[in-house]
């Protein structure tokens, strides 16, 4: 009976099942180090969405919203630092120079 009381009493959420040892977390690699497909990804989503304010453009001007132009132009040159940044990274991991995962 006490067994019961004792089993009723646990707690079967994920957390307190990882702290008394049943959940076991599975070793992952990261699937990219580089951040380079991830960047240019991004980039070629900011060309889209320039295109296509760039379509309506008249309309949003019309709205006062001709500053969205701009944020598309601002996302595109941002993401081309961002690429700048994870090539240099990537290459000087290569090299031997910085470690593939930073605290």
């Amino acid at each position: 009976m006490a067994d019961e009381r004792e089993a009723s009493k646990k707690r079967n959420d994920p957390t307190s099942q990882l702290a008394r040892g049943e959940l076991v977390h599975a070793e992952v690699k990261p699937l990219d180090l580089s951040g380079i497909p991830s960047v240019i990804v991004g980039i070629i989503a900011w060309a889209i969405a320039f295109v296509v304010v760039l379509i309506f453009r008249d309309d949003l001007k019309e709205d006062g919203l001709e500053w969205w132009l701009w944020v598309t132009v601002a996302g595109f040159g941002l993401g081309l630092i961002g690429l700048w940044y994870c090539r240099r990274r990537w290459a000087a991991i290569q090299a031997g120079h910085r470690p593939e995962q930073e605290d």
